[in-house]
């Protein structure tokens, strides 16, 4: 059975994690949001689209016999609790070189994803988790999705939240053969903590996928079984 790695990890290094978390919607809680702007939001779309509802329940119910931590959050995006809540932690943060404050996002991060049709739960252990993002995009924004361009000396700079400072590493490896396309993101903070974040995004036809796996110990051998297992779930629910 796939086994998440999750010691527990201080506050500091959740919230340095959190420039990471962010582009697979990692939630910090907060009550669902309501769907009924994303049902509309949808149907201005091209191609084969899904409402937030309907991602929904394509969501993983549960990992390795456990429920989801908080409350799934569906609607908009950009609406949703748990990114809002993500992107106000990341106004603490500091970074060092300037210019790679993006270096460790994803093309999700693009504001152009904030009225999108979207759903995330979370599987969490203390500081450490697992979160998964399902968005239903129109087809001009599926291929920026899985975008991801590390900024010239951006591969090792610094992150200074509160008191404490991490070291900052960032690679893109190899993704898992998923859906149509995947990319896969690695970023590893270190300082009087540590954490390593791995993020795995997909897209399909009508869906893009994202799943991040957060805890001092994680691997990416366990990001890409646990990416597979949510694609292949996804793909049922919505056949």
């Amino acid at each position: 059975m796939f086994h998440v790695h999750s010691p527990r990890v201080p506050a500091t290094i959740a919230a340095v994690a959190a420039l990471a978390a962010l582009a697979a919607g990692c939630s910090n809680g907060g009550t669902a949001a309501h769907t009924t702007g994303a049902s509309k939001a949808a149907t201005t779309q091209s191609g084969p689209v899904y409402t937030a509802a309907q991602l929904r329940n394509a969501l993983l119910t549960t990992l390795n016999g456990v429920k989801p931590a908080v409350p799934i959050e569906s609607g908009l995006y950009g609406e949703l609790p748990g990114v809002k809540a993500t992107r106000a932690s990341l106004k603490g943060v500091k970074i060092t070189p300037a210019k790679c404050a993006t270096a460790s996002s994803t093309g999700l991060a693009s504001p152009k994803f904030d009225q999108v049709p979207a759903t995330v739960t979370t599987f969490r252990d203390g500081s450490d988790g697992v979160s998964e993002v399902l968005l239903s995009p129109p087809a001009a924004l599926m291929d920026s999705a899985l975008t991801h361009a590390i900024p010239a000396g951006c591969a090792e700079y610094h992150a200074k939240v509160g008191s404490h400072t991490y070291t900052y590493r960032v690679k893109q490896e190899a993704a898992p053969s998923l859906g149509r396309d995947a990319s896969e993101l690695n970023v590893r903070a270190s300082g009087s903590d540590s954490a390593n974040i791995w993020t795995v995004i997909y897209r399909t036809t009508g869906m893009v996928g994202a799943v991040t796996l957060v805890g001092s110990k994680a691997s990416k051998a366990d990001a890409d079984t646990l990416a597979e297992i949510a694609y292949q779930h996804a793909e049922k629910m919505l056949a």
